[in-house]
């Protein structure tokens, strides 16, 4: 698990270093704007889902991490755009984000909204001037499309807006939404990632399905987490639907098929075997 720690570490300084280079912006983008974007991105974050994207991308046999970054970069600056979304006041209204005032507390809701549009092409711009082969750039592209979409996180997004209303509180309606807006673009993270280190589809379909576990994993340590906070009543949570300690059961049955998943893979799928645990056991 240490060997795993300083890994992924080492990982996010690759990141981070690559997301600050990308947040240069010149004189042709607005300061208040270009300011709004690197508070969002560059806040305190775990960067999960680009390290997913760069250790299945080396899984998967990939080399030249210059082909991979455009990718791992063009994530993050997606991830961060839901977020902001998810803060403004017409979504979760909330005023904190990581610690910090939320975007639109910081700077103004016009402001984050247009910084949220402004990262979310700019990652698009990355994916397209990466270098590297076509096909396995459009894979990851198709993958990632589809996981934000109305099929992923657009519609989980809407389905939680409304879930007090239009939803009955189960496991199986609050595991939809999870799917949809938080385990869809973790597992595309990881398909991109292992499209662009040379994976063949069986197994892009083997990892998508062990994203998809983790992904859910991942949202059930949230609400695990989060049920202290006030801002949580009300919500379509899984612990709401199932209860404390049957949530952090099913977070324990969830890490361990996920792991297997990944290392049915083989042992060059080792360091993503690993992310399960530290999912389960995360404190932030």
């Amino acid at each position: 698990m240490t060997d795993l720690r300083r890994v992924l570490a080492a990982d996010r300084r690759l990141v981070d270093a690559r997301l600050r280079r990308e947040l240069r912006f010149g004189s042709g983008v607005p300061a208040r704007l270009a300011a709004a974007m690197r508070y969002a991105v560059l806040g305190p974050g775990k960067r999960i889902r680009p390290v997913l994207t760069l250790e299945a991308f080396r899984a998967a046999g990939g080399r030249d991490v210059e082909s991979v970054l455009p990718f791992c970069v063009g994530i993050e600056f997606i991830h961060t755009f839901s977020l902001i979304h998810d803060d403004l006041p017409s979504m979760d209204n909330d005023d904190l984000r990581r610690g910090r005032p939320s975007l639109h507390r910081e700077f103004d809701e016009a402001t984050a909204i247009l910084a949220a549009d402004g990262l979310f092409a700019y990652a698009f711009e990355l994916f397209a001037r990466a270098p590297g082969p076509v096909e396995p750039k459009l894979d990851a592209i198709v993958a990632i499309c589809r996981a934000v979409g109305p099929w992923g996180m657009t519609g989980g997004q809407f389905l939680d807006i409304t879930s007090t209303s239009t939803l009955a509180l189960t496991s199986t309606s609050v595991a939809e939404v999870h799917r949809k807006k938080t385990a869809e673009f973790i597992a595309a993270a990881v398909v991109a990632g292992a499209a662009l280190g040379g994976a063949a589809p069986a197994a892009r379909r083997k990892l998508h399905q062990a994203g998809l576990m983790l992904g859910l994993l991942f949202q059930m340590t949230d609400d695990l987490l989060d049920m202290e906070q006030a801002s949580e009543a009300g919500r379509a949570t899984m612990v709401s639907a199932l209860g404390r300690a049957r949530t952090a059961s099913q977070a324990e049955s969830q890490a361990g098929k996920s792991e297997r998943m990944f290392d049915s893979l083989g042992t060059r799928y080792r360091v993503l075997a690993g992310f399960p645990r530290l999912v389960l056991r995360r404190r932030s």
